[in-house]
């Protein structure tokens, strides 16, 4: 469900991306900074790179009720619905002569989640797997915060956005 929900929001970003700058290439990329070894991850230069950094149950919306009814009136149990927070970085990996170009696109990024809030996704291929709805939200981070996330991360600070 969590490779479903990234792989989307990489597609739409990428599409509005193509529609806004009207660019061929795909500029948004699902991928870490660095690799596990401690080396650069291939195929991020000049990209918005964006990954998953930490996961967590929203207990908020836990307790809602678990039960419907069939076409004979009687009740039935349902599974409970998960609901996650998923903390995710996206990266202006732009550096050099491009460097305001990464600027850019990470404002265009910005912007579209400003809008869109809230997307709602048809996931009816596969049951086992539905997710109704993404909600975005910017975290703000201090400068510690930061210093200790990009530290976690293994890299250097670049400009970047937590959702």
């Amino acid at each position: 469900m969590i490779d479903v929900a990234l792989t989307y929001i990489k597609d739409i970003l990428n599409e509005n991306f193509k529609n806004e700058f009207s660019i061929s290439e795909n500029k948004v990329v699902l991928s870490n900074i660095i690799k596990a070894d401690g080396a650069l991850a291939q195929n991020v230069d000049g990209k918005i790179v964006f990954f998953l950094v930490n996961l967590e149950e929203e207990s908020v919306l836990k307790n809602s009720i678990n039960r419907s009814i069939n076409h004979e009136n009687s009740f039935l149990q349902k599974p409970p619905a998960l609901y996650l927070n998923l903390h995710l970085l996206f990266c202006s990996n732009f550096d050099g002569n491009v460097y305001v170009e990464g600027l850019q696109y990470l404002s265009a990024l910005i912007r579209f989640f400003q809008v869109n809030k809230k997307i709602e996704i048809n996931s009816a291929g596969n049951s086992n797997q539905k997710i109704n709805r993404l909600s975005f939200e910017l975290t703000k981070l201090d400068y510690d915060q930061i210093s200790h996330l990009w530290s976690a991360i293994g890299s250097k600070l670049m400009p970047s956005v937590l959702y």
